[in-house]
């Protein structure tokens, strides 16, 4: 059931929609914007999920794949995109391989006889090369010194996604159930196995992960504003062995080439003494079936057509999707993630955009001293935190479209090989970039992110704001664009990202990007009192029958979509004859989403973004700008009165 929606009804359901709605902007503003783009738009064969991003998303694909596939493109940059998107696009060559790549990884799981014999196993990368290990090494930026490297230590995630459900399946679990059930009895007999032995396989698999789920973070720990409090554990080598006596973990970093390490973070180190415990002879046959299953359903993308049709419709059962995407999204989607960079780069050839990074280079600023306008009048911050506050205002790093610096790429060829041995060489090739991090520098110049996804994020260990090429088009930003658009549309986004270095999680890491605490303690417990009061407003509003949202899961997003509309209604003020109906169009229209049920529920539970029709309606009835301009009146649905607002900056 999907009705019952209080004050709104969830609009990102089509089914929710119909042709003679009552639309009023003073009853549900996003439904009166949106109306007519829900009613007309629908699903694409594939999605569970289409919005203005997706619009963007598509315009920015079809420039990539004339790069992708104009075959007069020269350059290291083309050569390695192009093979990797020919080769994913082969399925003769795929069809005929059917399950040989990973045949080989399957039988020598199969021969493991023994805890030793596994011990081994893991920890040879030649062997175990796409095999789930269990227990995982690599470097990440250390959080309490950005400036530097850490080795982690991390553990495989769930077939059911979330750790939450071994313990108490919702309905997003039983789905996430059926659908690696489903996969793995279409797979396993293709291996030998028959339908009866690929299930008690799959219980198998489920069983162990149910033993790692019970002392696991949940998807709602990491939401939390202690989140990363929880995770910042550091170890000494010899620390690190202590916690790790059975699990092979430290001949595995050694034999993976992270053994200088001078320290270690274990996010999770209730997971690796669960592992220990459970590393035992008796449990031999489980952890060989954990690995082979896991594998097998790993690998089916890249697999046959046979393979990759079951991985597809497994995914339409875990997300109510139908149909199937068209083959050269898939390949150009596989590349954009693979090979950023060279992708990135390829793209910029032809595509020129100093212009665009001029221009929101500026922007980012100006709106950088509208928020030190924000911060200063803030009544309720003490003046040792406000400074503190302005300062890392004044020390946010601005990436813009692009960078100036990238990851060379000039080692790794990829020209004839198999899809398969594409993804191995692109593997390994990541996987010694990483080893060489080890006890290093992070270089802040190089972006390690793909500037053609239709996004924008803060990243609170840089202290930077990331603008990309991949969003700035209709109806973010364009050529022509009014200003009230321009506000209301990518301004108010860059607004939302800068609140980010503020709010329940950015406001734990300083001014360079160190877990640091640089408030005083009473100023934190009145930012945290403003957070809570806007997490029960959420927790108030009724999704439908029997769902409500939930305030703890998207209280940092909320606060940094209000903060970013109240940092562009202070530019609007300084503005002549400002359209404000125009602005807060703008910003309900970037919003615009249709979703399947099934996506949705997992939204509500698991996002901390708010539903799409919930940024726009819980944000703009915040302001008294809104009210004023669309006529809203005490007794109207989107009437918010001045003292029950929730805003926290």
């Amino acid at each position: 059931m999907t009705t019952g929606g209080k004050p709104w009804i969830d609009s990102d359901l089509k089914a929710n929609i119909t042709e003679n709605m009552s639309l009023s902007p003073a009853e549900d503003f996003h439904l009166y914007v949106n109306h007519d783009w829900l009613l007309q738009t629908e699903l694409p064969a594939g999605y569970r999920s289409y919005n203005a991003f997706a619009e963007v998303q598509d315009e920015v694909e079809k420039k990539a794949r004339e790069v992708l596939e104009d075959e007069t493109l020269t350059g290291h940059d083309a050569e390695l995109v192009q093979s990797l998107y020919g080769a994913i696009l082969d399925w003769d060559s795929r069809d005929a391989a059917g399950m040989d790549p990973i045949l080989g990884i399957v039988q020598d799981i199969q021969g493991i006889d023994s805890l030793e014999a596994l011990s081994d196993f893991i920890c040879d990368p030649e062997r175990s090369f796409f095999a789930p290990v269990f227990i995982n090494v690599n470097n990440m930026t250390d959080l309490a010194d950005s400036s530097h490297y850490i080795t982690q230590i991390w553990n495989d995630g769930f077939t059911l996604d979330d750790a939450a459900e071994y313990k108490n399946r919702t309905e997003m679990g039983e789905r996430a159930f059926n659908a690696g059930l489903y996969e793995a009895k279409a797979l396993l007999p293709r291996l030998g196995y028959t339908e009866e032995e690929a299930a008690e396989m799959f219980d198998t698999l489920i069983g162990l992960e149910s033993r790692l789920a019970e002392v696991s973070l949940t998807s709602a720990d990491t939401m939390q504003a202690d989140y990363i409090d929880r995770i910042n554990n550091i170890y000494t080598p010899q620390e690190l062995a202590d916690l790790s006596p059975v699990f092979p973990l430290v001949r595995e970093i050694a034999s993976r080439g992270y053994d200088a390490a001078e320290k270690y973070i274990v996010p999770q180190p209730e997971v690796v003494k669960r592992m220990n415990e459970l590393y035992t002879e008796e449990n031999l046959e489980a952890m060989k079936t954990y690995m082979l299953v896991r594998l097998v359903l790993g690998s089916a993308p890249a697999l046959d057509s046979s393979a990759y049709d079951v991985y597809v419709e497994a995914a339409n059962m875990k997300s109510g999707s139908t149909g199937r995407l068209d083959d050269r999204k898939v390949a150009y989607d596989i590349v954009r993630n693979a090979l950023s960079t060279p992708m990135d780069r390829a793209y910029l050839e032809r595509y020129d955009a100093q212009e665009q990074k001029e221009q929101i280079t500026q922007i980012c600023r100006d709106v950088i001293d509208t928020y030190r306008t924000m911060l200063s009048e803030e009544d309720w911050l003490s003046e040792e935190t406000k400074a503190k506050a302005i300062e890392k205002l004044d020390n946010i790093r601005i990436n813009a479209v692009y960078p100036d610096k990238w990851i060379d790429y000039s080692t790794l060829h990829l020209t004839g090989l198999s899809f398969f041995d594409c993804m191995r060489e692109i593997d390994l090739f990541q996987e010694n970039l990483d080893r060489s991090h080890t006890n290093g520098t992070v270089d802040k110049d190089i972006w390690e992110f793909d500037i053609l996804e239709t996004n924008a994020y803060y990243n609170p260990q840089e202290n930077s704001i990331n603008l990309i090429l991949g969003i700035l088009d209709a109806p973010f930003y364009y050529e022509g664009i009014s200003r009230e658009e321009l506000l209301g549309g990518i301004g108010i986004v860059i607004g939302h990202e800068i609140s980010h270095a503020f709010d329940t999680n950015g406001a734990q890491y300083d001014k360079d990007g160190n877990y640091a605490n640089w408030w005083t303690e009473e100023d934190y417990t009145a930012f945290k009192e403003r957070a809570s009061r806007l997490a029960s407003y959420y927790d108030s509003i009724t999704v439908w029958e029997g769902q409500n949202a939930i305030g703890t899961n998207v209280q940092t997003e909320a606060i940094a979509d209000m903060a970013g509309m109240k940092a562009m209604l202070r530019i609007a003020k300084e503005e002549e004859d400002f359209d404000y109906k125009a602005f807060f169009t703008a910003f309900a229209t970037i919003w615009r989403r249709i979703n399947t049920r099934e996506t949705e529920y997992s939204s509500v539970t698991q996002d901390p973004h708010p539903l799409h029709y919930l940024r726009t309606n819980v944000a703009v009835q915040q302001f008294e700008e809104f009210r004023e301009a669309f006529d809203v009146k005490e007794g109207d649905t989107m009437y918010l009165a001045p003292e029950d607002t929730v805003l926290v900056w």
